[in-house]
């Protein structure tokens, strides 16, 4: 059995430290699969106590030796599963999706604990699954498909359609939900009619519409946000404490009606007779269903988010966005433009509120195109790691890393910590005879996918032993415990719950921040208890609850915390 070492842990943190993982479990979850795997979702989390994940693919897949076959259709089929904190599938369904390569993520749906995924199927029956179908026959049909919390029941709310064959845009459409409803993204392109009776007749090539929806998904209200653009694609949607952006990649020109704005491509600007080069990304912010401002970012056509889409984050009044940067300028909302050594690499941009660039990082690999990926994850509300993960050596803040040279092939990743404008080293670990890429990384653990090197065989990691795959190609997602990691100057805010155990029914819950809400929930995710105390500090009743174990979980203004107490009786 082949002994793996250098995995995560680095030799700091172990040097006195006994593993005491606490609440912290580790697990690994196997896929394997025939031919092709299209796409992993990031993780979804509801409530903290279950996760899931969608797997797009195009042939046979299998989950810890558990085999779904894909069935005759021509379209992706996308399995998803649902796992618990100690790793175990709970849960699983098999869907016909189609992959819009724009936009292929589930969305959490909080009013349910389920999933929503939007859909738009041109002049065909779109068979979902054997019980599911849209009718979409000389027309297009825009709806959102829902997922029940245990996927096992499934619903097709349809939001618009077209007639006489009329085809809408495929794949541009996202959606944000609430506990009361949600906010969708919607491509215009032909006449639409929408379930509230209502229609929208599109005045330019491509308009931009956000629909209000209430709970059951009925629309409540349409918002024009963009139009005359020939060319747009949308990069999802944010939330935050000042307001709600929405994110649109547009070429040449694009107009906002609401702030009377139309913005040019950048490097038009700068060169007007240097004819097309470059797609920008329009920024609008809206403030309770009211657009108040627009921005621009400008740059490269091939400058994309890194990890698909929607990703851009925000914490400490500053938007962060890991992207590739294909080409060397980018443009802040002032048109000053900011240069990376190197093109072809991937970088970090940190724009302020005003969507000014504040600082501009690349990594600059060796090689011709970047070997590097790197990953984002926020650890607390007030601080993100960024990783760094390579086979080859680059360059980074000024300093040089280089993977160990060793008989096997060597993997390396970087950490760095990532408050307002700055980014500071945190530490490096190598790992051998597999590629490590961190999926989530919080003060008491960590979340990677895990690929072997062709050829060369993994079979234990951090004590743990992998589970066998069904397939030659195969990944594993593991979860380790990181003891003391919140030593290690990762930020944390989260609350304290006491006393623990519980003997007398009153919880006493303090946090650094304030609790916008909180939940006690069994340990098979029922809700037993809610509240919304707005204060840093509650107090929960919990006397009628019996005897057992149960998970509380805070909702920060960034963050989510879970923690496990007892009630004794």
């Amino acid at each position: 059995m082949l002994k793996i070492k250098h995995i995560i842990l680095v030799a700091l943190y172990l040097l006195g430290h006994p593993l005491v993982f606490g609440q912290c479990q580790q697990y690994n979850l196997n896929i394997s699969y025939d031919k092709q795997l299209m796409h992993v979702t990031p993780e979804l989390s509801h409530n903290g106590a279950f996760t899931y994940k969608g797997i797009w693919y195009t042939d046979s897949i299998a989950v810890d030796q558990k085999k779904y076959t894909r069935n005759t259709s021509p379209d992706y089929k996308c399995l998803i599963i649902k796992y618990n904190n100690s790793g175990d599938v709970v849960a699983q369904i098999d869907l016909i999706l189609p992959f819009p390569f724009t936009n292929p993520n589930l969305r959490i749906d909080p009013s349910t604990g389920g999933l929503v995924y939007v859909l738009t199927a041109f002049n065909k029956v779109c068979k979902i699954s054997n019980t599911l179908s849209v009718d979409a026959t000389n027309k297009s049909v825009t709806g959102i498909v829902r997922i029940d919390s245990n996927l096992s029941n499934l619903q097709f709310v349809k939001i618009s359609e077209t007639t006489n064959k009329q085809r809408l845009w495929e794949g541009e459409n996202d959606i944000y939900c609430t506990k009361t409803g949600a906010t969708m993204l919607m491509i215009v392109n032909k006449t639409v009619y929408l379930n509230n009776g209502d229609s929208i007749k599109p005045s330019s090539v491509v308009d931009i519409y956000s629909l209000q929806l209430d709970n059951k998904f009925n629309v409540m209200k349409t918002n024009l946000l963009a139009q005359k653009s020939s060319f747009v694609r949308t990069y999802g949607m944010l939330n935050t404490p000042h307001g709600f952006y929405y994110f649109i990649k547009y070429s040449a020109n694009i107009t906002v009606p609401s702030t009377k704005q139309t913005y040019s491509n950048a490097l038009r600007k700068i060169l007007p007779n240097a004819g097309y080069d470059g797609d920008d990304f329009l920024i609008i912010k809206e403030v309770n269903n009211r657009i108040e401002s627009s921005y621009t970012i400008g740059c490269p056509s091939t400058v994309e988010p890194i990890g698909m889409k929607n990703r851009l984050f925000y914490a400490n009044e500053r938007f962060y966005f890991p992207h590739n940067n294909a080409g060397q300028s980018m443009y802040d909302n002032k048109m000053r433009q900011f240069l990376t050594s190197t093109p072809d690499r991937n970088a970090l941009a940190i724009f302020d509120t005003s969507f000014n660039l504040t600082n501009l990082k690349a990594f600059d690999d060796k090689s011709e195109y970047t070997n590097v990926r790197t990953g984002f994850f926020a650890s607390s509300p007030n601080e993100f790691t960024l990783t760094a993960s390579t086979d080859s050596a680059f360059i980074f803040n000024g300093s040089t890393y280089t993977p160990q040279k060793k008989a096997n092939p060597t993997f390396m990743n970087v950490i760095y910590s990532v408050k307002g404008d700055s980014i500071y080293y945190r530490w490096q670990q190598h790992t051998e005879n597999y590629m490590c890429y961190f999926s989530d990384l919080s003060g008491q653990s960590a979340t990677f996918n895990l690929y072997p090197y062709p050829g060369k065989v993994v079979t234990s990691v951090n004590n743990m032993t992998l589970k066998k795959p069904l397939y030659k190609e195969h990944f594993w997602i593991a979860k380790i415990c990181l003891p003391d990691l919140r030593n290690q100057d990762i930020e944390t805010t989260l609350p304290s719950c006491y006393p623990n155990p519980l003997a007398h029914g009153v919880l006493h819950v303090d946090a650094t921040q304030p609790i916008q809400s909180i939940v006690v929930m069994t340990m098979q995710g029922q809700v037993v208890y809610e509240q919304s105390p707005n204060a840093a500090k509650t107090v929960l009743n919990l006397e009628n609850l019996p005897a057992g174990n149960y998970l509380v979980r805070a909702q920060l203004a960034n963050s989510i915390s879970t923690q496990k107490i007892i009630v004794l009786k």
